[in-house]
């Protein structure tokens, strides 16, 4: 059997396999190597996983955030990429990252696994515009990869509101006020929404306000990258 090769992604070096990302370019990504457990806010000067000050003060609605890069380049790019260039190969690229951080999360901490895996939905206009939801095409790989029930009937963005990236965090928290609704009730006790990158952390506060109303008691975060 042969394999077929490809160019990476970042400097068009030739590869072999399904991911089309070398090796160099795989170790020179910024990875997050400790964070706040609770909302994933990178550490720099952190030893092993804490709480920050933040979270200290206020503690948000999510139990966790767990993320494998940090949100700087290259990674906002090759999101851009993703999103606005349609280039999927990207959202299995990203999967992939993700699933080797959730792997030894999952191996160092006695943690259970989620009992169902959500993408955070794009309105439906959104959508229609884009053609494909990444969060949705990065959470696919994660359910098989852990044999984890995927839904994307639980939640439900009924307003299309504007880019987050383009507003403040204030802004941020208007923007979303009333924009998901839960379209179908879940009947699991611990979920974990999958998102390309969490920045502020509005969108993911938000939904998990929203279901720990519904009566979800744990509400975790996986995400490709974190900002700052």
């Amino acid at each position: 059997m042969h394999l077929l090769a490809s160019c990476c992604v970042l400097c068009d070096a030739q590869v072999t396999g399904s991911l089309s990302l070398c090796l160099p370019c795989s170790q020179d990504l910024p990875r997050i190597n400790v964070s706040c457990y609770r909302c994933g806010l990178p550490l720099q000067y952190a030893l092993k996983a804490t709480l920050c000050g933040q979270c200290q003060q206020s503690v948000p609605p999510i139990d966790y955030l767990i993320s494998s890069l940090l949100y700087a380049y290259p990674v906002g790019y090759l999101m851009s990429q993703l999103k606005f260039k349609h280039d999927l190969t990207l959202a299995s690229i990203f999967s992939h990252l993700l699933v080797m951080t959730l792997e030894a999360h999952y191996s160092e901490q006695s943690t259970r696994l989620p009992e169902l895996i959500v993408p955070v939905p794009l309105h439906k206009s959104r959508l229609r515009e884009r053609g494909f939801n990444q969060a949705l095409e990065i959470a696919r790989p994660l359910a098989k990869h852990f044999n984890i029930p995927l839904s994307i009937n639980t939640l439900q963005r009924v307003n299309p509101t504007q880019a987050q990236s383009l507003l403040t965090a204030a802004e941020r928290r208007k923007n979303l006020r009333n924009s998901f609704v839960i379209a179908q009730q879940p009947i699991a006790e611990h979920i974990v929404l999958v998102d390309d990158v969490v920045t502020t952390g509005t969108t993911v506060y938000e939904l998990a306000r929203l279901l720990k109303s519904s009566g979800v008691k744990t509400v975790g975060v996986w995400a490709v990258a974190r900002a700052i």
